[in-house]
């Protein structure tokens, strides 16, 4: 019996030392997975991209970082779930990110486009909320998934290394680029400006914060506390200091001021700090203070004396809106959303409301600026006083824990305080960029990552409690709970983002098939990318589009019978509409869906009853959010006219003077907000012409004649208007000018051939009127023509009866200009 009983003890011991063996197994391994997600994303992040979707970098990049994060995420969890202990950051620090992620939570919930603050847009993401969801999830993952001080700092070294290494490919092919040596196959990167981070502006702050990093490495491998073999550190040295020069010979080569300002900055902490230790340390290294001097007054010279030592480039220059123009924005959005603000990626909408009317007076009129001009501004309009409050109390206090602990030197190690400072000296210098400058997703990334990484550096082991799930079954439970519900929300999330990228890839090639001819494929795979992405308003608003022009192009189908002709035109119209209302329903702050609305309903006004109406009450809603646009009152006036021409040819005089004076209040009232608007001048002049108001209507073409020299359509009118006026020199003048700049507008050379007939030149007559024929050999009247001008009688008539002084319509449609030739958004 007792024998019995030795023999099940030990395999009791035998299956306990086998289980614990395989707990240890699983748990290497998903250390390994943690690892290798971390490595991979600092190593592809900021070189990432790829050409499937239409904005090849940031929501590339965002999708990485998804896929990256939400894997090591997991296999923590599942970590966790393996072991007795869980290990916790404590303090303020954490309480006040929590904080700022719960009120950056809540200003998402209660925004005005709740799934654009959550995924942002496809080329403006940096500041969705999903983003800070990930970064936060890193930030969890960093400060607690190593067990040992030692090995997290082994971690962050590794990865500060290969961080490094990725950044050096990435300052090489920016100043390839820079300097038009294209290595890269697609033919979208054949450009000055094309770089893995984003605008030059962005890519010189990438290579400002690497300066700072690389010195506080530098200075680390020369402290006599650290060992490394000395071909290995050699090597490094030769590394670093390669990639040191690399990052300061761009930003000479880009020359931007606030390049300038953030890296004085971070060169005078760097000096600060080393003045400030020389005293502590046994064998101060002068290095450390004379090399930051030396770049410290290197920035110095540029920023007082703007030296440019690179006349040669010309750098494309980056448009962005004023500090004055983005503040007043800013303002009057916290005066109406003065606690939350209008939520994340949501600056677009308060340009469009806000926007100034100057701005109309510049070429940037109709450009709809989705940042603010500097990062804070974003930020305080979009999460409100509650967001930047709590932002400013979380970098507060992480701005003093660092100092503090650089000051201290809790770690006694002096290889470790040196990487201290130069992270930090970088993290402060983005953190200056967001006072200078917008930042994109890439930056973001990096100063959420030296964020972590000064965190775990600075971590002492008070700062760190352990929690026993062996002890409370209540705590094991509530973690039951959560690891459910947080692998519930990682899954959702993973699932948003990986729907909204296949939907734009698929939309993308979608467009490109559009552009290619290939109607139908593009509605298709439009169609498509709805089905796998059912939130995006952008797919219905240009769906709406392709649908009317299918609807045209079936109307205008002589291979279709009469019933396929009728049921693919209606089968048009109905997807069109309701693909545009569905876009004003996803979307109901956007602009754009409101204009495309109007447009379908206005294109539809010969088709359905009170689409005019429709089409005037979606603009009207449109001027509500945009009030400064010109473009909307234009687009209102064309549906007075279009309703005008309807009115005319129902025989209801009354009714088509009401919109014809409509229609001119609406040119004018965009003439208002932009004087030098041709399109809205031009129409009016059309309109005038209706009213029989000649010298208005040539007023109007005469005003901007000077800024179209080379409109055709322009100097056709304005011929015809002088023309109708009997100025038949200056009529002769604008016909031939439109010839010069179009020798085959067939309406051009009909009137100028009338003029030649009319001075009885018939042999030149002739000639434009055989060009026309040439243009429109099934034109009837132009074949008469020319057999009256051939037999000597006037071209419109016989001798007896004598030619009119102008024909009552303009007999050529090629060529003629369509006033209300619709204009994107």
């Amino acid at each position: 019996m007792e024998n019995s009983e030795k023999i099940i003890a030990t395999e009791t011991d035998a299956e306990k030392n086998a289980s614990g063996n395989t707990t240890k197994k699983n748990t290497l391994f998903l250390d390994k997975i943690i690892n290798w997600c971390f490595y991979i994303l600092v190593a592809l992040f900021p070189l990432w991209f790829l050409p499937l979707t239409s904005d090849v970098l940031n929501l590339n990049k965002q999708l990485l970082l998804a896929i990256l994060t939400t894997i090591a995420f997991v296999a923590w969890l599942g970590k966790l779930l393996t072991q007795d202990n869980i290990k916790w950051y404590k303090g303020l620090l954490v309480i006040l990110f929590l904080v700022f992620f719960a009120i950056y939570g809540l200003s998402t919930a209660l925004s005005i486009r709740p799934y654009d603050s959550l995924m942002g847009f496809d080329t403006h993401l940096s500041r969705s909320f999903i983003n800070l969801i990930y970064f936060f999830a890193l930030f969890v993952l960093f400060v607690n998934y190593k067990e040992t001080k030692k090995e997290k700092y082994s971690e962050i070294f590794k990865l500060l290394i290969i961080f490094l290494v990725s950044s050096a490919l990435v300052v090489i092919i920016g100043l390839l680029h820079i300097f038009k040596a294209y290595i890269l196959p697609w033919e979208f990167t054949k450009a000055i400006s094309f770089n893995t981070i984003g605008s030059l502006t962005s890519l010189g702050m990438y290579a400002v914060i690497l300066i700072p990093t690389i010195l506080g490495l530098f200075f680390a491998f020369r402290s006599d506390n650290y060992k490394m073999d000395q071909k290995t550190a050699l090597g490094l040295k030769i590394f670093l200091s390669a990639v040191l020069i690399l990052s300061l010979f761009l930003t000479v080569i880009l020359n931007f001021l606030s390049l300038w300002i953030m890296l004085a900055v971070t060169m005078i902490l760097l000096v600060g700090f080393g003045l400030g230790r020389r005293h502590s340390l046994v064998n101060f290294n002068t290095g450390k203070i004379v090399l930051p001097m030396i770049i410290l007054a290197i920035c110095l010279v540029f920023i007082l004396f703007k030296p440019n030592l690179t006349p040669g480039l010309n750098l494309p220059l980056e448009v962005g809106l004023t500090y004055k123009g983005g503040t007043n924005i800013v303002v009057e959005t916290i005066k109406d959303k003065p606690i939350l603000g209008t939520g994340p990626e949501t600056f677009v909408y308060n340009y469009s409301l806000y926007k100034p009317q100057g701005i109309n007076q510049s070429i940037f009129w109709n450009v709809r600026f989705t940042n603010a001009p500097i990062h804070v501004l974003n930020i305080l309009s979009e999460t409100g006083i509650l967001g930047i409050l709590s932002l400013l109390a979380l970098l507060i206090v992480f701005v003093l824990k660092v100092i503090k602990n650089i000051i201290s030197n809790e770690d006694g190690i002096s290889q470790l305080t040196e990487i201290k400072i130069g992270l930090f000296s970088a993290w402060i210098a983005l953190l200056l960029a967001w006072f200078l400058y917008p930042q994109n997703i890439t930056l973001m990334f990096v100063f959420w990552l030296l964020f972590i990484f000064l965190t775990v550096l600075c971590t002492r082991k008070k700062d760190v409690i352990t929690i026993n799930l062996k002890t409370s079954s209540k705590i094991a439970l509530l973690l039951s709970f959560s690891f459910i519900v947080v692998m519930i929300a990682v899954v959702g999330l993973l699932y948003l983002e990986g729907s909204k990228y296949l939907a734009e890839a698929k939309y993308k090639s979608s467009m490109e098939k559009a552009q290619e001819g290939d109607l139908e494929d593009a509605i298709n795979g439009v169609v498509n990318a709805t089905v796998i992405n059912s939130h995006e308003d952008k797919f219905y608003r240009n769906l709406a589009q392709l649908f009317l022009f299918y609807s045209n192009q079936s109307l205008n189908d002589n291979d279709l019978t009469e019933e396929e002709r009728a049921q693919r035109v209606q089968l048009g119209i109905s997807n069109a509409i309701n693909s545009a209302v569905r876009a004003t329903v996803l979307d109901s702050q956007d602009v754009s869906n409101w204009i495309i609305r109007g447009y379908v309903y206005r294109n539809l006004i010969n088709t359905i009853d009170g689409a005019g109406d429709w089409a005037i009450k979606s603009y009207q809603q449109a001027l509500t959010l945009e009030p400064t646009n010109p473009f909307i009152y234009t687009e209102i006036a064309r549906t007075f006219m279009a309703a005008t021409n309807l009115a005319i040819n129902a025989k209801s005089q009354e009714q088509a003077a009401t919109y014809l004076n409509s229609a001119i209040n609406a040119y004018n009232n965009a003439i208002q907000l932009k004087s030098d608007y041709s399109p809205a001048n031009f129409e009016v002049a059309l309109a005038y012409d209706i009213q029989g108001k000649v010298d208005e209507a040539i007023a109007k073409l005469e005003a901007i004649k000077g800024s179209n020299l080379q409109d055709a359509g322009l100097a056709f009118q304005l011929g015809v208007l002088y023309y109708k006026d009997s100025q038949f020199g200056k009529a002769k003048t604008e016909f031939t000018r439109a010839i010069s700049i179009d020798n085959n507008y067939s309406n051009a050379l009909y009137f100028l051939g009338l003029l030649y007939d009319r001075e009885g030149n018939k042999e030149v007559a002739i000639e434009q009127f055989e060009k026309v024929a040439e243009l429109n050999p099934e034109n009837e009247l132009v074949q008469q023509i020319l057999v009256n001008l051939r037999a000597g009688k006037p071209a419109l008539g016989s001798p007896e009866l004598g030619p009119p002084e102008q024909p009552e319509e303009i007999p050529i449609e090629e060529g003629s200009i369509e006033p209300s030739k619709f204009q994107l958004p």
